[in-house]
């Protein structure tokens, strides 16, 4: 672990193949691949007082490299993940899927989690978090359940979508707030079998998982939400990163 007063907080990101987007919304010549980073994730973290550094799509034999050289990591949002690491078959409305950036950011996260590096954990970084500890994602909330709120709202994704009930008495209000907090939400798929060792902290009045703690330790949270996005609008979209902060210079 460095030992810098500044936290260094690795972040992931996407891995766009040679392939992808010539020509489109991302700039470069033929053939280029790239790793994009979401901005307002590294403002997120740059605002909560820590230094973000990036982390791309590598092999296995690298990541001890990332590892060793950052103080936190926080695992963002974007693709589905692959059912096949949970046991499950690709279903017919499945969104994007990434199997690169999935065998990255499980042999990530797994490292992470045996070295005792600090995690925040976000939307995508959530359901992997499960699924790493064994747990199941349902492929689509509005096929589980006959009326959902809806979770899927990306016009305006700083905007509050619905409430979540934080676990009374859990050390976690003071991190997200007491009783009832309004959340954005960007997701169609949702925790279904609790992982070993996690615990839901955070409900949806529909009854879906909205953040998850490990029982063991205290350096890792997992929210369902985009609290990068709600802190273009609102300073309480940085409290996730300030505790961030706080756990990595421990």
């Amino acid at each position: 672990m460095v030992n810098n007063k500044v936290p260094q907080i690795g972040i992931v990101g996407y891995y766009l193949s040679e392939d992808e987007d010539f020509g489109g919304g991302v700039r470069g010549i033929r053939g280029q691949a790239f790793s994009a980073f979401g901005y307002d994730m590294i403002m997120a973290i740059y605002r909560a007082g820590g230094m973000p550094v990036p982390l791309p799509v590598v092999d296995d034999e690298f990541i001890g490299v990332q590892i060793e050289n950052v103080d936190g990591i926080v695992f963002s949002g974007g693709e589905d993940i692959h059912p096949s690491l949970y046991g499950e078959v690709l279903q017919s409305n499945a969104h994007r899927i990434d199997p690169f950036r999935d065998r990255y950011e499980s042999a990530l996260m797994k490292a992470a989690l045996e070295a005792g590096v600090p995690m925040l954990c976000v939307c995508r970084g959530m359901q992997l978090l499960n699924v790493i500890r064994g747990g199941t994602l349902c492929s689509d909330i509005k096929d589980t359940q006959e009326a959902p709120l809806e979770h899927w709202e990306t016009d305006e994704p700083w905007k509050s979508v619905h409430p979540v009930h934080i676990k009374e008495g859990h050390y976690i209000e003071g991190v997200l707030g007491k009783g009832k907090v309004e959340v954005n939400s960007i997701h169609h798929q949702a925790i279904d079998k609790i992982g070993d060792g996690l615990e839901v902290v955070a409900l949806s009045p529909d009854g879906i998982a909205e953040a998850l703690t490990m029982k063991d330790r205290d350096n890792v949270l997992a929210v369902q939400w985009h609290p990068e996005f709600i802190a273009k609008k609102d300073s309480q979209g940085l409290k996730p990163f300030s505790w961030l902060m706080d756990v990595s210079k421990k």
